[in-house]
């Protein structure tokens, strides 16, 4: 058996190890159980306000449908915290079979993590599903999961972009256009105006991550990282990346138009409470918003900076087989290939918000009847020729990430300004780049 063995970077402290494992709860590897099926778990990030009712019942369904695989869920908090406890349980010996892995870490999960190939998977068990990934994936979809190195780490599973939802309600009464903003500046305008004319919140802008903080710096202009061959250099800081960090901290602090919260399940309770007017964040959480807002809810395509181009990183994740153990490994693959069905494909997109990652979703009458009564997803689809890669950055992946999440905190916190934050994080940033 050919299993590709990837170096755990980092040698996990005594401190994680033990929050990790109590914290979380040790659950041990999955493996054959008395009554003879597989047990496999699978990893998520997907909350009950973000398709954890749809995980629940993908699992639900598969489990019925046959007697030799039982797959179990566990919910993580985040993508980062996820990989955080794949650390530990891994040391500890008790790996999960799946994971879900955002696109941000397909430079750091490959080099970082042991894992099958979905391509070795079906060489080494499943011939017959030779042309699976090509029949059901769209090149450059594939690709998405592909690292620098031409790796396919998983099997594309969730895609999103940030669009622009807004309370068309609270627009007319500030006497704003129920179309909603055109542009960045009427954006601020439009926020501002909210702000005075009603002593509400103009706007909340997805915190949490790095997700909508890239989309905001490439569409001013900005270059998170640029490659020369095979140098990385952290660019952001740049005269247009300033420039539009600027607006949106003004907004935060002069206009006081804007909410600052890192958590972004309380700025999604801010804007289904009708606190808000704006709100910048995935599509993916078009069906919570819809479930919870009791006014005219919208959406529109993310605001474009005057003279560039819309740069909307793609969002969402793929899977990774991290199974150890061969039977394992086959049994994560059946249960991908059941994700990936064309219904419930359409499923995951009706439950989540998500953009259809399959060819064959389209083909799907549940899609279908989702986009019909769903016109909150045509923003998301309008802007899927602007999606960018969400940065991978390359050598300690996640302090950069979190260098980056520290460093809109301490601008939008007032502790810093705009270009003392910038010039050093993107130092700090590069250090770890080149870690």
């Amino acid at each position: 058996m050919s299993y590709k063995k990837r170096a755990i970077a980092a040698v996990l402290s005594a401190a994680l190890m033990l929050t990790a494992l109590t914290g979380c709860g040790s659950i041990a590897s999955a493996d054959s159980g008395d009554d003879g099926k597989v047990k496999i778990q699978y990893w998520h990030i997907n909350s009950e306000n973000q398709g954890g009712a749809t995980v629940q019942e993908f699992i639900d369904e598969f489990n019925a449908s046959q007697d030799k695989i039982e797959v179990e869920g566990r919910f993580n908090s985040s993508y980062d915290e996820l990989l955080k406890n794949l650390q530990a349980d891994t040391a500890a010996g008790n790996a999960p079979s799946i994971v879900q892995v955002s696109w941000s870490n397909i430079e750091y999960f490959p080099a970082n993590f042991s894992y099958i190939s979905p391509e070795e998977v079906i060489s080494n068990y499943f011939p017959e599903d030779e042309t699976f990934l090509t029949d059901t994936f769209d090149e450059s979809i594939l690709n998405l999961a592909r690292n620098s190195e031409g790796t396919l780490a998983g099997v594309p599973y969730s895609i999103s972009n940030p669009v622009l939802f807004y309370n068309a309600d609270l627009l007319r009464d500030a006497g704003l256009s129920e179309d909603g903003p055109q542009n960045w500046d009427e954006f601020v305008s439009f926020a501002k105006t909210v702000k005075e004319k009603t002593g509400k919140y103009g706007a909340y802008l997805q915190e949490g991550d790095t997700w909508v903080l890239q989309a905001v710096l490439e569409s001013g202009g900005a270059s998170m990282l640029t490659r020369d061959g095979d140098t990385a250099t952290a660019t952001f800081n740049s005269e247009k990346g300033k420039a539009a960090m600027q607006s949106y901290a003004d907004m935060v602090l002069t206009d006081e138009s804007a909410v600052h919260l890192t958590n972004l399940d309380d700025g999604l309770k801010a804007f289904n409470d009708g606190e808000v007017a704006m709100c910048i964040c995935s599509i993916a959480k078009a069906t919570n918003i819809i479930n919870s807002a009791n006014f005219d809810v919208r959406s529109t395509t993310f605001p474009t900076f005057d003279g560039e181009d819309r740069a909307v990183p793609a969002g969402g994740c793929y899977l990774a087989i991290t199974a150890q153990e061969e039977e394992e490994q086959k049994a994560a693959w059946e249960f991908i290939k059941f994700l990936c069905s064309d219904d419930n494909a359409a499923k995951w997109v009706a439950g989540t918000g998500y953009v259809p990652s399959t060819k064959g979703a389209e083909n799907s009458q549940i899609l279908k009847d989702y986009l019909e009564q769903n016109p909150l997803m045509q923003a998301a689809m309008d802007q899927r020729a602007d999606a960018v890669q969400w940065t991978a950055w390359p050598g300690s992946a996640l302090e950069a990430q979190q260098a980056l999440i520290d460093m809109r905190d301490q601008i939008l916190g007032g502790t810093k300004d705009v270009s003392t934050a910038m010039d050093e994080c993107q130092a700090k940033v590069q250090g770890f780049i080149e870690d």
